[in-house]
Parts: structure tokens; C-alpha cells; sequence
């Protein structure tokens, strides 16, 4: 889901650079360093969903279009 990392940039407000990056390097086994990638202060940008609701019906049209053929059923 490569969208997911650019909506969460969006709604913070934020310029993802290299930068952070490096910092993700440097916090991923330290979550008490995230305070490093957004600086105090900071105004965050307008909340939104991230996920879309999928409906059963979706589902199920998608299943049909891209569930293949199941072994032994030919």
C-alpha cells in the first residue's frame, strides 16, 4: 500500500524527505525516539479516513473477477 505512508505525510502536514528515512532507521527499534520526526509545535493537517470502506458486495465482484481457478475445479 504505498499510498498509505503518502496520506499519513498529507494529514500531518508534513514534506516527507530523506531525512526521515534515516530517522525511521534510527527509531524503529526505539519508539521513544518519534519525537524526532515531528517538531514541537508542528500543526498537523485535516484528519481523514486513510481506508475506504469495502462493501460485500465489492468483495465479492472482486472475487469473482480475480480469484482464479481453483486446482481440481477445471
Amino acid at each position: 500500500m504505498p499510498s498509505f505512508s503518502a496520506k499519513i505525510y498529507e494529514q500531518l502536514n508534513l514534506e516527507r524527505t530523506e531525512l526521515h528515512a534515516k530517522l525511521y532507521e534510527h527509531i524503529k527499534d526505539h519508539p521513544e525516539r518519534i519525537r524526532n520526526l515531528i517538531p514541537a509545535g508542528h500543526q498537523i493537517g485535516t484528519p481523514a479516513p486513510i481506508f475506504k470502506e469495502i462493501t460485500p458486495e465489492q468483495a465479492a465482484g472482486w472475487k469473482v473477477q480475480f480469484g482464479g481457478v481453483k486446482a481440481g475445479a477445471e
